[in-house]
């Protein structure tokens, strides 16, 4: 804690009189002219210019009341982190998301975490899934959810869950027939049950089908290239819209394969009309993850801590997408 000496002189300061200053603080004034010039004393260098009036600021003195402003701001922040520390009162968490899945990942951990702290404001921001790093380092987000393979190191990284790349096809779609056994059900798809014999790692099984057009900044576009090369596109959809309800819906009314996530499938509703197709490949998977950044003050980091620790309860379990079966 700062010293009664430093927060004399900053009174002084603060006042710009002698006489105010030891009235306000309680002393006489030779009391507090000795406390000034033991700052000085143990500064090296005079505080205040004596030959104005009221007094000014040397330029050592200016160095020296930033020091202390520094410190009482300090003093202040950790006063503050020990009257909070048994208990949030207060504050706002801000997250930062661009996926589908925290949609409906997202009012999960909010509604038991908002059930634990009424009092913390909530802000959601939707973003390009590019910018939510961006966002983090720019503390415009204090925490964001992002599927990812690798995050950068100097953020903190927690991994909720381990996502499967699928392939969702109308069974109308032509071509769809040389496909039918290594079809999954829906049921099976959400409690990872079916059989490792169904799992495809020859992607060229899939050639000659088109898929559905996702733009060339999305994880989709990107995995989509890493596990099928170069496939055909639909020609019918041109939209930039990357939308997994409008795209599951695309794919029903046949206009192509569509790729996503065995978390992504457990959010939509299932169908008799189509056929999912795990896959088996290096890069036929994705971790679904919280990323926040270290450099928070204590008071949001902690706010952040208990967020993280009800979204570790609820979906580190044997099987997370069963937390996200729509109803």
């Amino acid at each position: 804690m700062i010293d009664n000496t430093a927060r004399y002189v900053y009174e002084v300061y603060r006042l710009k009189s002698v006489s105010l200053a030891a009235n306000k603080l309680f002393i006489s004034q030779p009391a507090l002219s000795a406390a000034i010039k033991k700052a000085e004393s143990e500064f090296g260098a005079p505080i205040f210019n004596r030959k104005t009036l009221p007094f000014s600021l040397t330029v050592e003195g200016k160095l020296y009341i930033d020091a202390v402003e520094n410190m009482l701001r300090l003093e202040e922040e950790a006063l503050d982190h020990v009257r909070d520390l048994q208990d949030i009162k207060s504050g706002t968490l801000k997250i930062a998301t661009s996926t589908h899945l925290s949609y409906y990942v997202i009012p999960k951990i909010l509604e038991i975490f908002h059930r634990k702290y009424p009092q913390i404001n909530i802000n959601v921001i939707l973003s390009d899934t590019d910018k939510l790093y961006d966002l983090l380092e720019k503390e415009a987000a204090d925490l964001v959810f992002i599927p990812t393979d690798i995050a950068p190191e100097h953020f903190t990284t927690i991994t909720l869950f381990e996502e499967k790349y699928v392939v969702a096809l109308s069974k109308a779609y032509p071509g769809a027939k040389s496909l039918y056994d290594y079809a999954v059900t829906h049921a099976e798809i959400v409690n990872r049950s079916y059989c490792k014999e169904k799992e495809i790692s020859d992607m060229s099984l899939f050639q000659g089908i088109e898929f559905i057009y996702s733009p060339p900044n999305t994880n989709i576009h990107k995995k989509r290239k890493l596990l099928f090369k170069n496939p055909d596109i639909t020609p019918y959809i041109t939209s930039s819209a990357d939308r997994q309800s409008l795209n599951y819906n695309l794919m029903q009314a046949g206009f192509g394969a569509f790729l996503t996530t065995d978390a992504n499938i457990s959010t939509l509703p299932p169908s008799g009309e189509c056929m999912y197709f795990a896959l088996n490949a290096p890069a036929a998977k994705r971790n679904f993850c919280i990323v926040y950044s270290c450099k928070e003050t204590f008071h949001t980091l902690k706010i952040v801590e208990e967020f993280v620790a009800i979204a570790k309860e609820l979906f580190l379990c044997d099987n997370p997408l069963k937390q996200l079966l729509i109803k």
